[in-house]
């Protein structure tokens, strides 16, 4: 009589059978991994485009009303540019919410001279992203520069507010900026980053 050699027909089957099952939980196990990561690198895009683009805003706003010749206020106030005073102007654009819309002049070339377009400068909310001044174009007008991309984040609110105040004799203005940014894919994710600029250059 013959002895059975190998595996037999129903062994064979139930053992690709389990290699099977086996390879299919490997793959989803491996393709919800790929999902997790693909997430975190979107959340960490939305969280870096959204701060850079704060830091930007913040850091333009600062420099509101310098202008080079400051030393004339004191020493010869009637021969000081005035361009540069009280230039900050809050509005919107049309359809966006109040106030989501500044414009500012700062002395970009430090020669005392408001030279028009190139010391203009602002930042806006338009159709879910922040754009740039170009020129010296108005909230409500076309010529922005977008600065933000619609597949990295959703700008769900932009918000500037300006208070002043008197101390000891010397107006003290602030800007006040909130930014809402959402994921383009899930409106539920949400960052919201705050800041307040003292203008230290405000006449």
């Amino acid at each position: 009589m013959l002895r059975q050699q190998g595996l037999s027909l129903i062994e064979l089957m139930l053992t690709i059978t389990l290699g099977l099952m086996l390879m299919a939980a490997l793959t989803a196990v491996f393709s919800n991994t790929l999902g997790v990561n693909a997430r975190s690198l979107q959340l960490s895009q939305m969280h870096e485009e959204s701060t850079v683009v704060m830091d930007l805003m913040v850091g333009d706003l600062r420099r509101t009303g310098y202008r080079g010749d400051a030393a004339e206020l004191v020493y010869d106030p009637a021969s000081a540019s005035t361009e540069f005073n009280d230039s900050i102007t809050i509005s919107n654009f049309p359809g966006e919410t109040a106030n989501s819309c500044i414009l500012f002049r700062y002395d970009a070339d430090a020669d005392g001279v408001y030279d028009g377009a190139d010391e203009a400068f602002g930042y806006r909310l338009a159709d879910g992203q922040i754009e740039m001044r170009q020129g010296e174009a108005g909230c409500g007008v076309a010529g922005w520069q977008a600065i933000t991309m619609p597949n990295m984040l959703t700008v769900n609110r932009l918000e500037f507010t300006l208070t002043e105040q008197m101390l000891d004799l010397v107006n003290e203005q602030r800007v006040s900026v909130v930014l809402e940014v959402a994921m383009p894919d899930d409106a539920e994710i949400t960052r919201t980053l705050t800041s307040e600029v003292v203008i230290r250059n405000a006449f």
